[in-house]
């Protein structure tokens, strides 16, 4: 299976290199890919690149603070997406949380390239998307288990490399740049049910699921993206009448306010009003009409 490495600066690089390395050791059918060694010496880069996305199965995109409006990273990025699922193109970040992520990049389910929990997720991820190459679950676990401390090292000396410009590189998101980003997602979320829901009408018999129940899953999965990317997190989300009341927690110390136009735009993308609540039940925001 083919897995393809993007990458863009010293970092990004060492991380693509540690994960060349170490995906074969835990998922032995997997072909990574990475350019810097992976084109011989004389051969025509872009061309060489070029190629391999057209054979690609799987893509890694190493992100950086520093790399993430990298022209060559969104480049790849792009075509990553135009050749294979969009639920197989992946952001590994590096020194960096999934709120920091800046659109068109934050319209992929990124993992932190140094919690245990979503690396592994990474590899179960990349088996469940190789088809008969596939291993058992219980087999990948037992092989992610004594193979993790290896690559964790890898990593540690991945975050002692200085930025490009030997300076911390500090990710500023404003509100309008984020809420923005929820529109986006609620595009992608129409397009994405309208296509299961064609698919499953394209289903003989009875489907599989009701057009009603997909909806709300994909509704639900649409909050939790938002939420996350202010860094909260929603714990659950229910429809009550006309309302969806989301109860979430705060993912950060000290907690981000949860702005008003946030919870507006999140309404006009659900097409209901929004109520936020605190796990005690108190509310801590909604939209105007709620």
């Amino acid at each position: 299976m083919k897995v393809f490495l993007s990458w863009s600066g010293e970092r990004s690089k060492r991380t693509a290199e540690a994960l060349r390395f170490w995906l074969p050791d835990v998922l032995q059918y997997i072909d990574p890919w990475h350019s810097s060694l992976d084109i011989s010496a004389g051969r025509r880069g872009v061309r060489e690149i070029t190629d391999e996305l057209s054979e690609t199965n799987f893509g890694i995109i190493c992100v950086t603070p520093e790399n993430q409006k990298s022209n060559w990273i969104n480049f790849e990025a792009g075509s990553l997406a135009k050749q294979v699922e969009e639920s197989y193109v992946v952001p590994f970040l590096i020194g960096m949380k999934t709120a920091d992520l800046r659109s068109p990049l934050s319209q992929f389910q990124a993992i932190s390239g140094d919690s245990k929990d979503d690396v592994q997720k990474l590899l179960f991820d990349i088996n469940d998307a190789s088809g008969g190459l596939a291993i058992s679950r219980e087999r990948l676990e037992r092989s992610f288990r004594r193979s993790w401390p290896e690559f964790e090292k890898s990593m540690m000396r991945v975050s002692s490399v200085p930025s490009g410009n030997g300076l911390s590189v500090a990710v500023q998101r404003s509100e309008a740049d984020m809420t923005e980003e929820i529109l986006l997602i609620s595009r992608q979320l129409d397009q994405r049910v309208t296509q299961i829901e064609r698919y499953v009408l394209r289903e003989e018999g009875e489907p599989r699921r009701p057009s009603r129940e997909i909806r709300r899953i994909s509704e639900e999965k649409f909050i939790a993206s938002s939420f996350e990317k202010i860094g909260w997190e929603a714990v659950r989300s229910s429809w009550e009448g006309e309302n969806v009341v989301v109860v979430a927690q705060s993912s950060s110390e000290p907690a981000q306010v949860i702005s008003c136009d946030f919870v507006e735009r999140l309404a006009k993308s659900l097409g209901r009003e929004v109520v936020v609540r605190g796990e005690t039940g108190k509310v801590i925001s909604r939209s105007n009409r709620a």
